[in-house]
């Protein structure tokens, strides 16, 4: 479900706070294109057709995407949003914050304590 950015940041406060015993929490950020699949194959049928590939021009390049941020918990929850670039930063800052502050529910790393090599004496 895509929500707004507000919405998308409380609901992710609140996942960590209901998943603190023993649900997985997956986040996904990426860059959000606005191509869809038809589009990507036509433009594919095209190329093979004329056996040349098509060139990106220079504009494509200047081009700034919104982000695609998706939180998954489970199969129960699922939910994403998308940021505009001018958003971003503001967007960063209080995600940030909100995984800063529920790290306290990570599950720590189990070491296996090396054997002791005794030292040979000659």
């Amino acid at each position: 479900m895509l929500v707004d950015n507000d919405k998308f940041l409380t609901g992710l406060a609140k996942t960590f706070e209901g998943s603190k015993d023993s649900k997985s929490v997956y986040l996904t950020m990426k860059r959000y294109t606005y191509s869809t699949k038809k589009t990507r194959a036509a433009v594919a049928a095209a190329e093979s057709a004329s056996g040349d590939s098509v060139m990106k021009t220079a504009n494509d390049a200047d081009k700034e995407y919104p982000t695609l941020v998706r939180l998954e918990c489970g199969n129960l929850k699922k939910i994403s949003t998308l940021v505009q670039p001018q958003d971003l930063d503001r967007f960063m800052v209080q995600y940030t914050n909100i995984i800063k502050i529920n790290m306290d529910s990570l599950k720590k790393k189990e070491r296996k304590k090396a054997p002791k090599v005794k030292k040979a004496t000659a």
